[in-house]
């Protein structure tokens, strides 16, 4: 179907899934089927959009390079759609191509290879994830034996500590150094694979990063008086902190890293209050969907980006206004289709997934 006539649909089935959504007396089950069909079609429309026959995630509007991030989310969707096989192509040229020895991911590659070997922290977490929930939904050993190897490789070798011997998720192993503090993204927290991994490993470090990083999310944010920083140190012998993105010159602020942090933190109990707080700050300007926030909530720029409008909507379901949940999420499906980016489409596409079905276990309100 070209990609005109498949946009006009998933716009009209956002329609109708408000509608049903909005009604009354009919509906538990018309509700749920409303929201399961947008939530599929928008991840659908991602994986058809940017997901090679390969199984690579293609940036299109990036210079079609590849990064593991785009990796995990693609596994994820293709499993919230129940794609088995392409699943399976997504993980096999992920391992195949990005997999380094001691099983974490290359976070960057273009035309044939690998250009940065270095690993993010967020991707190999929700690959590790996106495995289990394979390998259990679809009694794949292989996958489970992989993603016991992923979270133990994460677990050993991405995870710091704070003052108080608190464990973190950092940013990746480069940004670890003993004496040193942490450098953390707030937004690579990801709470229900967190819980996921613990259940699957048994082990006590991801058993408690869901409890110390919840901890160290209202420290950073000042219990929700302020938003998650996109950059943020722990340890070292130094408070806790937001910080600038490296290299930018500008100030801490929350954008395409730290807003994702809303969205997480309405996946889990310890951190859905902090979320309701974050929603205070953002409603005035949900609408607007800026890309960049200041810490205050204020709009940092004018452009509007599909996650703000997931992450103004995570808050507000964790503050129980659900009609703002219905709005916000179809004001990013057309965001999202009027300008197609691989970023946008993907949070799209997780955004109606995670808050609205429960169809990737663990985040369902």
């Amino acid at each position: 179907m070209p990609r005109a006539r498949r946009l006009a649909a998933l716009l009209a089935s956002i329609a109708l899934g408000g509608a049903a959504l909005s009604g009354c007396g009919g509906a538990a089950q018309a509700q749920g089927s409303g929201a399961r069909t947008v939530a599929v079609r928008a991840a659908e429309q991602f994986l058809h959009d940017y997901v090679a026959p390969s199984g690579r995630v293609i940036r299109r509007d990036q210079g079609g390079d590849t990064v593991s991030e785009g990796q995990g989310y693609a596994m994820l969707l293709a499993f919230a759609s129940n794609e088995r096989a392409r699943f399976a192509r997504i993980w096999r040229w992920t391992r195949t191509n990005l997999q380094q020895p001691d099983g974490l991911f290359a976070y960057h590659w273009q035309n044939g290879q690998v250009l940065d070997t270095q690993p993010a922290a967020d991707a190999d977490t929700q690959i590790a994830w996106a495995l289990d929930l394979a390998g259990q939904h679809w009694s794949v050993t292989s996958d489970l034996v992989a993603a016991r190897r992923v979270a133990t490789a994460i677990a050993s070798t991405e995870v710091g500590y704070d003052d108080q011997g608190h464990p973190t998720l950092a940013a990746g192993p480069w940004a670890l150094s003993p004496g040193s503090p942490t450098q953390v993204e707030p937004g690579y927290w990801t709470f229900p694979a967190y819980r996921a991994l613990a259940g699957l490993t048994a082990d006590h470090r991801w058993q408690d990063l869901t409890s110390s990083d919840a901890a160290h999310l209202a420290l950073l944010t000042r219990a929700g008086a302020q938003l998650p920083p996109d950059w943020a140190t722990l340890g070292g012998g130094r408070p806790p902190a937001a910080e600038a993105a490296p290299q930018s010159g500008s100030p801490p602020a929350s954008g395409e890293d730290g807003l994702r942090a809303l969205v997480w933190s309405s996946c889990s109990s310890e951190t859905r209050s902090l979320d309701a707080h974050w929603w205070r700050l953002v409603a005035p300007t949900a609408q607007a969907g800026p890309l960049t926030r200041n810490l205050d909530g204020s709009p940092a720029d004018s452009n509007p980006a599909p996650l703000s409008l997931v992450a103004a909507a995570a808050a507000a379901r964790s503050a129980g206004a659900t009609r703002s949940v219905t709005t916000l999420l179809a004001k990013s499906a057309s965001v999202a289709a009027k300008y197609p980016t691989y970023y946008g489409e993907a949070w799209n596409a997780l955004g109606h997934i995670l808050l609205t079905t429960s169809l990737i276990p663990g985040c369902a309100a």
